[in-house]
């Protein structure tokens, strides 16, 4: 995989960047290491994140919150998977390519457990993200499981009661304004 360093180079220490961006970055990473070593959701991500964030250089605010992210993330992929199973039509989760199904579930994390962070940022970020790491087809991908997950699950609903897709509350909603609208 790419390092954090090598997609945002602005993030070195001193330089601004966009800090959560590059922690998404250095959580997919880990937790394509946790998933190819195929070690339970109880294992801890710090080892395999620890090296990523030194190489990186980031701030301890942003050390922390992809250790958040990785962390909450690999704990609930079972809860995560069986929601993305149900929306994928012909797609076994364990047979998607690994750097899908880890945005897929770190997208899930943030949507279900970081009510701090707007619907469409975490959106839009699983796109970018599957841009610059996965397949060709990957953005697409992402977003029609997410859009599809979005509009299935009441668990969306729950943690995001006054809020489409995005981002503006329940009443400003239109129909044009699901994932979709981000490719």
């Amino acid at each position: 995989m790419k390092s954090a360093e090598d997609l945002c180079p602005a993030t070195a220490p001193g330089q601004g960047g966009r800090p959560r961006h590059t922690a998404r970055i250095l959580s997919l990473q880990s937790l394509y290491q946790l998933d190819i070593q195929k070690l339970p959701p109880e294992a801890d991500p710090g080892p395999a994140l620890e090296p990523l964030v030194a190489e990186a250089g980031v701030s301890a605010d942003t050390a922390a919150y992809a250790l958040r992210l990785a962390s909450g993330t690999w704990s609930n992929c079972a809860k995560y998977d069986r929601m993305i199973r149900s929306v994928s039509d012909h797609w076994e989760v364990g047979r998607m390519a690994v750097v899908d199904r880890n945005i897929l579930r770190m997208a899930l994390y943030e949507l279900l457990e970081e009510p701090d962070v707007p619907v469409r940022v975490i959106l839009d970020e699983a796109i970018e993200i599957g841009r610059e790491f996965g397949s060709e087809e990957t953005p697409q991908f992402i977003n029609g499981v997410l859009d599809a997950i979005w509009k299935q699950h009441e668990a969306c609903r729950i943690a995001r009661p006054q809020t489409d897709p995005g981002g503006r509350s329940a009443g400003a909603a239109h129909e044009e304004c699901g994932p979709a609208a981000a490719s």
